[in-house]
C-alpha cells in the first residue's frame, strides 16, 4: 500500500559528501533521506506515565474545536489504539480519535510507511527528537519519552529503518552539561541496536539549535560538547541556521568542528523558484566544507 499523506519535515544534511553533488559515503545518514521524528503525541487513557492529552490541545485539557494545536488531521484507520477527543464525528461519521506516541504499535506503523512511501526510494532515517523540558525538568516527560525510544528502536528494528539521536538545545541554558547526562544514562543503551544509524562507522548523535537567535549562546559549551562526543567515538552533526557559512560571531568556530551540518530549511523559500536559488547557497556551503575537510 502507499503511506497515507503527511507533513513530513525533511533534514537536509551538508557533508563533504552532500547527496545532492556527490556520490555518498558508506553510512546511514549521507545521501540518505532523513525525516524529523518527535514522538511527543499523548492522549487521555494511553496508559503513559502522563496518561493525558500532550501537544493535540491548545491551552486545554483536551482537544476540541477551537483548541487545537496541530493543523492537519492525521489518516488514523491502520491504528489498534486511537483515544476519543471533542471533536464532532468525522465526515463519514466515525468518531473523531487520535493517536499516542506512547502505543508501540503507532510507532510500529509510522516505520511501516516510511519503508513503504514513495519519495524517491523511500524514507531510511528518523532523527528522534528530544527537548530540555522533557529531558531534565520533568521525570515524568522523560520517563514518557525514554519509552517513546524504547518503541522507535523496535519499530526501526522491524522495518530495516534506521534512527539516531537529535537534542533540540531551545530554551536549554545547561546543554552542554545536561545532554552529556542524558546520553549516559538513558541514550547509550540505545547505540547497540542493530538500527541505530552509523556513518563512516560511528553511532550518530546531533544537536539542535546552534547559532540561531533566542537559543542559547554558549559557543564554548557547544564545542566542549562536539569535542566530547567525538571522543566517544560518536558522529556528531548539528542543526545550523542557514547562514551559517557567513556567520561572523562566535558560532563560526562551532561549525568547523561538526561532522555534518543540517541547515534549517524551514521557511526560507516557497515556491520552485526559492528553491532553486538556495540551491546556489548549498553548492558554496558544500564547497565550504571540503575546504574543512568536513564530511
Amino acid at each position: 500500500m502507499t503511506a497515507p499523506s503527511a507533513v513530513i519535515v525533511l533534514i537536509v544534511c551538508l557533508s563533504a559528501a552532500t547527496p545532492l553533488l556527490a556520490s555518498s559515503a558508506v553510512g546511514d545518514v549521507v545521501g540518505k533521506l532523513t525525516v524529523g521524528y518527535q514522538g511527543w503525541f499523548g492522549a487521555k487513557g494511553d496508559n503513559s506515565p502522563h496518561n493525558s492529552w500532550i501537544h493535540w490541545p491548545h491551552n486545554s485539557d483536551h482537544p476540541y474545536k477551537d483548541h487545537t494545536n496541530f493543523e492537519i488531521y492525521p489518516d488514523t484507520r491502520e491504528y489498534t489504539h486511537t483515544y476519543q477527543t471533542g471533536y464532532a464525528n468525522l465526515g463519514n461519521g466515525q468518531p473523531a480519535k487520535l493517536f499516542s506516541s506512547w502505543d508501540k504499535q503507532t510507532v510500529d506503523t509510522h516505520f511501516k510507511w516510511m519503508k513503504e512511501v514513495t519519495i524517491r526510494d523511500n524514507i531510511d532515517t528518523a532523527a528522534l527528537q528530544r527537548f530540555a523540558s522533557s529531558v531534565k525538568r520533568d521525570p515524568i516527560a522523560q520517563k514518557s519519552l525514554n519509552g517513546v525510544a524504547d518503541n522507535v528502536r523496535a519499530a526501526a528494528e522491524a522495518h530495516d529503518r534506521k534512527f539516531y539521536i537529535m537534542w533540540d538545545i531551545s530554551g536549554w541554558n545547561n546543554f552542554a552539561t545536561e545532554i552529556i547526562e542524558d546520553y549516559d544514562n538513558n541514550i547509550k543503551r540505545l547505540v547497540s541496536s542493530k538500527a541505530y544509524a552509523h556513518q563512516n562507522g560511528k553511532p550518530v548523535v546531533c544537536i539542535w539549535g546552534f547559532g540561531f537567535n533566542g537559543r542559547p549562546q554558549d559557543t564554548k559549551g557547544a564545542i566542549a560538547l562536539i569535542e566530547h562526543f567525538k571522543q566517544q567515538g560518536l558522529y556528531v552533526a548539528g542543526g545550523v541556521q542557514t547562514q551559517w557559512r557567513t556567520d561572523t560571531t562566535a558560532w563560526k568556530d562551532v561549525y568547523t568542528k561538526l561532522d555534518m551540518l543540517q541547515p534549517w530549511t524551514v521557511g526560507r523559500y516557497g515556491n520552485i523558484k526559492g528553491a532553486e536559488d538556495y540551491k546556489k547557497t548549498l553548492e558554496a556551503d558544500h564547497n565550504t566544507l571540503k575546504q574543512h575537510n568536513i564530511g
